[in-house]
């Protein structure tokens, strides 16, 4: 084994600028790839808060009376879509209005609590969901008005979305890229050494001692790159774990029940850059051994 690595840094000292580049546009792909996992896990968190904060609010007309507003709220609660339904009474209304105007008497002076309408705080499971709930709820008599942020909602999705499959594309075509620049470098060396090789071949050496030097070349490249962009990751979790806007933890991608802090968040996913690095640099390294080695 130490014969297989002393040939390993053997090749990489021969093809030395081959191997920085290799080395370098693999570390900048597993960056970007660290990146993306970052914005999608952070975007995901923002989306649950977002979903946790979002409500569609139904104000009733004076006619519409509390045991109606009841009944109403106790249908939304059977609805799969529904998390959280508050009743908010004109009594509640007031004494909230109260408390924010609390610095303007004037205005105090001129509302009465039988102003004020009594409304339905509905928080639904899907922030998706806001829309079709208000579209329905506002055709029912007796509703006032239903009002909800739509354009932020909207607008917060669409730029989630879009940040997903355009760092998606990117990181797919470094990938596809690093593993090019992996079968190039290797064929470059196996055509420097070919003549090396075959002598090898001839005094005996097997196939396994002459190609397994050529694969673990390509699985260094793979680790160094991803140690580099793993260490990055880790520096951007403690970083991130200063600020209070991270206190509640990241979300693990897609899994909304499971939250880490984001240094816990950071190995984890320095940990799956090095598994992702040490594949990517097999399998370029073995593809290129297989095309261009013909033993």
């Amino acid at each position: 084994m130490a014969s297989t690595w002393q040939n390993v840094l053997s090749n990489v000292k021969r093809e030395r600028l081959l191997s920085i580049s290799n080395i370098v546009i693999m570390s900048v792909t597993f960056m970007l790839l660290g990146v993306l996992v970052y914005v999608v896990a952070l975007s995901q968190t923002a989306l649950r808060y977002l979903e946790r904060q979002a409500q569609v609010t139904v104000f009733f007309e004076d006619t519409f009376s509390e045991q109606d507003i009841l009944n109403m709220r106790n249908n939304l609660m059977k609805d799969l879509r529904v998390l959280d339904v508050k009743y908010v009474s004109k009594a509640d209304a007031f004494k909230l209005f109260t408390e924010i105007n609390k610095d303007e008497p004037i205005l105090l002076e001129s509302i009465s609590e039988d102003i004020l309408p009594a409304s339905l705080e509905i928080k639904t499971v899907e922030v998706a969901d806001l829309k079709a709930l208000a579209d329905e709820i506002s055709s029912v008599e007796g509703v006032e008005e239903v009002r909800f942020f739509e354009n932020v909602v909207a607008k917060f999705i669409f730029w989630s979305n879009l940040i997903y499959i355009v760092g998606t594309v990117l990181v797919v075509l470094f990938l596809l890229i690093s593993y090019s620049v992996v079968m190039v470098t290797l064929r470059t060396t196996i055509n420097s050494k070919g003549i090396e090789l075959e002598i090898m071949k001839l005094v005996g050496a097997s196939d396994t001692y002459v190609k397994r030097p050529l694969i673990f070349m390509g699985v260094l490249f793979g680790f160094v790159s991803a140690v580099v962009a793993g260490s990055f990751s880790v520096i951007l979790g403690f970083v991130m774990s200063r600020m209070p806007v991270f206190s509640s933890g990241i979300s693990l991608f897609f899994l909304h029940q499971i939250s880490l802090t984001p240094v816990v968040f950071s190995f984890v996913l320095f940990s799956v850059l090095l598994f992702s690095g040490i594949l990517l640099g097999y399998l370029g390294s073995y593809t290129a051994v297989r095309r261009y080695l013909k033993y």
